[in-house]
């Protein structure tokens, strides 16, 4: 029960976050602000952020192999962002979007590996 409560925090800050950050850079690619090449990059990069602090944050609370903590954490999102995929958008998988959820899940495996080396004793 204690897992689900942390999981559960982490994906509704996660949803919050990615909601929030999505809105804003639509809100600039529909008034012509940005080029979407542009979003898509920015999107991309603000996604391995988030990973990377996600992360840090549960390797600094792991007790050993913060690696697996990243790891756990980097494809409970992942898996997320799959049912989200192929709920609103019914795209396929792609080796393009596979290499996508692959940096994402490395990104949270480094973050988690950085946190536990960071934690305070």
């Amino acid at each position: 029960m204690k897992t689900l409560k942390k999981y559960g925090k982490t994906f509704g800050i996660f949803l919050l976050c990615m909601i929030l950050f999505i809105a804003i850079l639509t809100c600039f690619n529909v008034g012509n602000i940005m080029h979407t090449k542009t979003t898509d990059t920015i999107i991309m990069i603000g996604m391995i952020l988030f990973f990377i602090i996600i992360g840090f944050e549960y390797g600094k609370k792991a007790q050993a192999k913060g690696y697996l903590e990243g790891l756990k954490i980097g494809a409970s999102l992942i898996l997320l962002l799959i049912i989200i995929n192929l709920l609103f958008y019914q795209t396929g998988f792609s080796l393009s979007r596979f290499i996508y959820y692959v940096v994402l899940i490395l990104s949270s495996t480094l973050g988690s590996m950085v946190g536990i080396n960071k934690k305070k004793e």
